[in-house]
């Protein structure tokens, strides 16, 4: 029996040597081998015991029985052989009776070991079953998510090539000389329709990248007072249009360069301006204030203010301001989705900050976030051009030659017309394939840059930009190549960097965009 015990405690440590090493999860689930091994371990281990007990006891009672004999003869008294017989017998029936004993005792012990060990095997069957279940949802959650991500993409895709047409056209529209006032008016509500809807559609697309966290901050050096100076700029004229009081303070930073997503913070700071812009009546004021409290271990403590005068907020809506799709009553009136606070505070807490609001209906509201960036140890730099997004740079186009690679013509015309009317030159290509030939067989120098569409037959973007490098003449390999898309998000910025393009613009395109996109790559080739 002790042989037998043995080898099955050195079969269980045998079998969790290979659990360990089994890397392809051939024997996670094999609950019968542990089962067994551990039966066997009970059972023999109790027969050992019965046996053993049954040893002893019998060993005793022969001691006893020697004993009594010997305290007989030494008082004179002498067994007879069928008194001997006797005693043997006795001690035979006591044996007996013992041995009984630990029979049945042995029996309920097997029977309620064998219970407890049912009752964890099925506890671990419904262990193995909640982890497959839990296993099973998680993987038709990502694959959920890689569904929504590719379907969100592309939507986003499909929606900004007929927006760009809308905004393309409609630009070029009110360019036309002898527009009758009342077809002006026109325009201008559709170019304001129309820039409504794709803020709309990026902030849907946003909402949707942040519940499946694949939004993430790309972290540069900044300048945080820049930074709010150009917010000032963005919002002066509308500001100054509703009669609006505005006001930014800065007058407390100390370290104005940091490391910090600028894009991300910018867009937290536009759209608590835009919020209080939007729900302050005229006459009202708006104050922006950026402080900074503290710095520790090169890390500053900044708090940004926007406070407006504005209609507020009832004490139960301000409870679940920052939930998506959440909207007052009151300002059903005024355009938005609901996911603007939304995106805030998910950017703010990206960013490991807090945002919190003190409000109140008719008096105003206030926004109060808290954010800690790392100190950057660049000085910051005057900029003393005028901003990229109005701005003409100053360069000839006229002899500039452009290679124009788009396979949608509604979107080919708009481009066209925008890049003529400039003073480019514009040579086409309705696919990646026919770019590379083009580009392959010219001169060197005859394409100042290649304006190339992502998603386009025969070879898309990407693949036409890594052929096009790979060409043999290094001249004709380093042509400027731009991304001129309406794949829009981060990753697509990125992958068109991956790919070897030196821009990316995204559609629907803002002409001023274009030519300073256009004319930096240029420049910066050179």
């Amino acid at each position: 029996y002790l042989i037998l015990l043995f080898w099955s405690i050195l079969g269980l440590v045998f079998f969790r040597y290979i659990f360990n090493n089994d890397v392809m999860r051939r024997f996670g689930k094999s609950t019968v081998v542990w089962i067994v091994f551990l039966m066997l371990i009970f059972f023999i281990s109790m027969l050992w015991l019965r046996e053993s007990t049954h040893d002893n006891t019998g060993l005793v009672l022969h001691n006893l029985n020697n004993y009594n004999a010997h305290e007989l003869a030494e008082h004179g008294v002498s067994l007879t052989e069928t008194e001997n017989a006797d005693v043997i017998q006795y001690i035979q029936q006591q044996m007996e009776f013992v041995n009984s004993g630990l029979t049945k005792g042995n029996i309920v012990q097997m029977g309620l070991i064998t219970m407890a060990l049912l009752i964890l095997f099925n506890i671990y069957n419904q262990l193995m079953t909640r982890e497959n279940n839990l296993e099973i949802k998680k993987i038709k959650a990502e694959s959920s998510n890689r569904a929504k991500s590719v379907f969100l993409s592309n939507m986003s895709h499909d929606i900004r090539t007929p927006m760009n047409a809308i905004v393309g056209f409609t630009e070029l529209a009110k360019k036309e000389a002898g527009i009758p006032p009342k077809a002006w008016d026109y325009l201008d509500k559709i170019e304001q329709s129309s820039n409504h809807l794709l803020a709309l559609i990026n902030d849907i697309l946003d909402m949707s990248r942040i519940e499946s966290g694949k939004m993430t901050l790309d972290i540069e050096a900044f300048d945080l007072v820049k930074t709010m100076e150009d917010m000032r700029s963005l919002f002066a004229m509308q500001m100054h249009a509703k009669k609006l009081s505005f006001s930014v303070v800065t007058d407390d930073i100390t370290n104005r360069m940091v490391l910090c997503d600028q894009k991300k913070f910018s867009r937290v700071l536009q759209n608590l301006v835009s919020n209080a812009y939007k729900f302050t009546p005229e006459g009202g004021s708006v104050t922006v204030t950026l402080s900074q409290s503290a710095v520790h271990d090169g890390v500053g403590s900044y708090k940004l203010l926007v406070k407006d005068t504005g209609i507020g907020m009832s004490r139960e809506f301000a409870s679940h301001v920052f939930s998506a799709f959440e909207r007052e009553r009151t300002a059903s009136n005024i355009q938005g989705t609901g996911l603007g606070m939304a995106i805030t505070k998910s950017i703010v807490e990206l960013m490991d900050g807090t945002i919190d609001v003190n409000t109140e209906q008719g008096k105003g509201t206030e926004f109060i976030v808290h954010l800690s960036f790392k100190l950057a140890d660049d000085e910051p730099v005057v900029d003393t051009a005028p901003d990229v997004a109005t701005a003409v740079p100053d360069m000839d186009f006229s002899k500039v030659r452009l290679l124009l690679v788009e396979d949608n013509e509604i979107n080919k015309e708009i481009a066209i017309l925008v890049l003529e009317e400039a003073g480019f030159v514009v040579e086409t290509a309705e696919n990646g394939k026919m770019a590379v030939d083009m580009v392959a067989n010219s001169t060197p120098g005859h394409f100042n840059a290649v304006l190339m569409d992502v998603q386009m037959p025969v070879m898309n973007g990407y693949e036409a930009t890594k052929a096009i490098r790979a060409l043999a003449s290094k001249e004709l390999a380093s042509v400027p190549i731009i991304a001129m898309t309406a794949n829009a998000f981060a990753e697509d910025v990125q992958a068109a960097k991956n790919a070897g393009m030196d821009g990316h613009i995204a559609k629907p395109i803002n002409i001023s965009t274009v030519l300073n996109t256009i004319a930096g790559v240029i420049k910066a080739k050179k």
